[in-house]
């Protein structure tokens, strides 16, 4: 399991003007709930980018430091950033206790060269790259390998037929596709047929506006 440090202060103010002049100054707004309440926070640009660089692609815990007297053990639960700039615009995080089991995401990382693909040129179709587990924070894996060595055409790598580390539950239909190796002129064919549904322009959706952080509860992401 990754665990990470982060440094916080404590926020006493609220609303659209003091975020914007937060955002300004080089800082976040932040949030984090849980067990010893809802905490509204800030934290430096610099430092919650430099959290995300050593976090990387995989499922870590992160102590909370507030004010360098408080320390709460937390899951990143939300990130929220602007579609166009990039630039963060709020993140929550969600405080678990050692004692007691989380539900979080946890990242799939594929591995070897399928069988399928190597000698009869078939194609991978790769359908989830996360999953979602309960576990207590100590059995908290940074990814979940999927070997897809043994793939030949027409194989399906399913929910269930995951290995999952000593403690780990996994959530979920156990027979939802997490990978498929497929001959390329079936994929082609399903493409061609999928084609005459799809109408007008993509959707791009927009950032969430700015929560109000004071006494509300956010479920963390399935």
């Amino acid at each position: 399991m990754n665990h990470l440090k982060l440094s916080v202060v404590r926020r006493s103010e609220f609303g659209r003007g003091m975020m914007k002049r937060l955002r300004k100054s080089g800082n976040v707004p932040a949030i984090v709930y849980g067990h010893s309440g809802t905490t509204p926070l800030t934290v430096s640009d610099r430092d919650l980018r430099d959290l995300l660089k050593k976090k990387g692609q995989s499922a870590a815990l992160v102590d909370i430091s507030i004010d360098g007297n408080e320390t709460l053990l937390s899951d990143i639960a939300d990130i929220q950033r602007d579609p166009v700039t990039d630039k963060f615009l709020h993140i929550d995080f969600h405080e678990v206790l050692q004692t007691e089991k989380m539900t979080t995401i946890v990242p799939l990382k594929f591995s070897g060269e399928s069988v399928g693909v190597k000698v009869k040129g078939g194609i991978l179709d790769i359908a989830r790259h996360e999953v979602s587990v309960r576990c207590f924070p100590a059995d908290l894996p940074a990814l979940i390998g999927v070997d897809v060595s043994a793939l030949d055409i027409g194989d399906i790598i399913h929910l269930g037929n995951l290995q999952i580390p000593s403690g780990v539950e996994l959530l979920g239909d156990h027979s939802t596709t997490v990978v498929a190796c497929k001959a390329i002129a079936a994929e082609q064919e399903s493409a061609e047929a999928a084609a005459p549904g799809v109408e007008g322009a993509e959707q791009v959706s927009k950032a969430e506006p700015d929560k109000e952080e004071a006494g509300k509860q956010v479920q963390p992401k399935p």
